[in-house]
């Protein structure tokens, strides 16, 4: 059930939200857009193509205290901010709800979840889109509230008691809407078959695609920063010239880093490229899939985008058979 919304009274929501939360929504900067903080409505940016980095980065950030160490003594660092994306497209709304299974347990990334809203908006599809493929062109209660175009106004879908709470103001319209099924419709460039491309992988390991992709590849990590579903991150303990006083902080990594797999002794699981760029798609598309029953990947294309080798994931996976 939905209920419509003008367009000029998302300015009204967009406000209610900003008195509870720190909103983030995507803005344009230069010839890109970028999430960041917002106060006045006027700068959001509601029909945009894509961010370059996604909301991953506020809620994993690049480098965070964990502990500290004041006068001897460790101290958690549990954050405690109410963050609400306001205009989040539905892939990135899913991102977010397939990260909630992996950090289900993980007190940091909960504390900010817990006191999170989403607020989704629809999208038209780029080139680089594969969504439908992935799955993650379906609304599902990662999203609190989305709001689906509605010619020039939009419907809001409340998926939560957060998205309740701000589909019952005046400013939505008392008629409802019956949708059974709230989704992003398009004729994607290439369909791939996910769950025949994860069973290929482990069945055909020395497929030439690894070997053919991994020459092309810079290992410039571009794809895993940019990625809103790769979470690797490594532990670091800082110290300070103070005696007694230093941190520990959680920082983002990647798998695709020679030193990633380096373990104690100077052994490492995944010395040539090959093998480290084999292994973020068997995570995304088998060992994912066979844990949580979805992949690691939302279509969102920014791997293809940011990639300055141009190489395409969907062409990679089609020559594993699953186009």
């Amino acid at each position: 059930m939905g209920k419509r919304i003008k367009k000029e009274n998302l300015k009204r929501l967009f406000d209610d939200i900003s008195k509870e939360y720190k909103v983030i929504a995507p803005v344009k900067r230069g010839e890109d857009y970028v999430l960041e903080e917002v106060k006045d409505f006027s700068e959001v940016a509601l029909d945009y193509p894509t961010t370059i980095l996604p909301a991953k980065k506020f809620i994993l950030p690049y480098k965070e205290p964990i502990f500290a160490l004041d006068g001897g003594e460790f101290k958690e660092l549990i954050p405690d901010e109410k963050i609400a994306f306001f205009a989040l497209h539905m892939c990135d709304a899913n991102a977010i709800g397939r990260l909630d299974l992996v950090f289900w347990n993980d007190p940091y990334y909960q504390a900010r979840r817990e006191k999170m809203l989403i607020v989704g908006i629809s999208c038209k599809p780029i080139e680089t889109c594969f969504c439908k493929s992935t799955g993650a062109n379906v609304l599902t209660n990662a999203c609190d509230l989305f709001l689906k175009a509605d010619g020039e106004n939009y419907i809001g879908f409340s998926m939560t008691e957060k998205g309740r709470k701000f589909l019952s103001q005046l400013y939505f319209g008392p008629e409802t809407v019956d949708v059974r099924e709230v989704k992003i419709d398009y004729d994607e460039k290439m369909h791939l078959d996910i769950y025949t491309i994860g069973r290929r992988i482990l069945e055909d390991y020395n497929n030439p695609v690894w070997e053919q992709t991994a020459k092309r590849c810079l290992a410039c990590t571009n794809c895993t920063l940019v990625c809103p579903l790769c979470y690797c991150f490594d532990v670091i303990d800082e110290t300070f010239i103070v005696p007694n006083e230093g941190q520990r902080v959680r920082c983002w990594d990647s798998c695709l880093l020679l030193s990633f797999a380096r373990v104690a002794g100077g052994h490492n699981f995944r010395k040539d490229l090959k093998a480290r760029y084999r292994n973020i798609y068997t995570h995304k598309f088998k060992t994912f899939v066979d844990e949580f029953g979805v992949p690691s990947c939302v279509g969102c294309g920014r791997c293809i985008t940011f990639c300055p080798a141009d190489i395409d994931m969907r062409e990679t996976l089609s020559k594993l058979g699953g186009a």
